[in-house]
């Protein structure tokens, strides 16, 4: 049982999705988003470059793109999997209402863009659908931190289903996510473990050696 690939981050910016332009943004997103790093994030430059020698231009699970064409063709593409969409504020305004029509199974849209206020025309048709950011730290915490809820609601699903394997690892993904939300990206939010620790711990009742099965694919892929 390797890191689950259930997720993918689409990210529609007419500037940010050119392959050539912030890739260090987008690597970061990516690797805080990659089960298979046990450390996303190193804060020297130089093991910076080292972990990009290592792990050279990670996308398995986050795809940019910089028309809305795109866009929908890769969430058509995608339909199996869980897709947290980003958006700038110029193309989502257009994106957003075809989204939303379209395409109801996309239900975790963030909007970043340089100002909320901007936006905020559009954006109020959809507040229940979307959240807006103008500073990319918060953004990231946020998608990495939904990520991680989504991990927990597959395992109480498999937990209510008795998969009590795949709900425990569904489980340590989930803290996993959670915890890089927090220690990596340092938003105003601290996002509480609370529940997912307690989820933890009933369905860790497993013999010892299953879960530590468990524990090394998810740290060793």
């Amino acid at each position: 049982m390797g890191a689950t690939h259930d997720h993918l981050i689409v990210w529609l910016d007419s500037y940010i999705g050119q392959d050539d332009v912030c890739i260090d943004l987008k690597e970061k997103l990516s690797n805080a988003i990659n089960l298979n790093i046990d450390e996303p994030l190193i804060h020297h430059e130089i093991d910076r470059l080292i972990l990009n020698n290592v792990y050279p231009h990670i996308r398995d699970q986050l795809i940019t793109v910089t028309t809305i064409e795109e866009c929908l063709a890769l969430i058509d593409r995608h339909y199996h999997k869980k897709i947290f969409l980003i958006t700038s504020g110029s193309l989502g305004r257009y994106l957003v209402p075809r989204v939303v029509s379209d395409y109801p199974y996309v239900d975790k849209i963030f909007v970043f863009c340089q100002s909320i206020l901007a936006n905020m025309d559009w954006a109020m048709n959809f507040t229940d659908k979307l959240l807006m950011f103008d500073f990319h730290n918060n953004l990231f915490a946020r998608v990495v931190y939904d990520i991680g809820m989504y991990y927990m609601e597959q395992g109480i699903f498999f937990s209510d289903s008795n998969g009590h394997t795949r709900a425990l690892y569904c489980l340590y993904i989930a803290k996993k996510l959670v915890m890089r939300a927090n220690d990596i990206f340092q938003s105003y939010n601290v996002f509480s473990l609370t529940t997912i620790e307690e989820l933890i711990i009933k369905e860790e009742q497993l013999p010892s050696n299953t879960v530590q099965t468990i524990l090394n694919n998810l740290y060793h892929g």
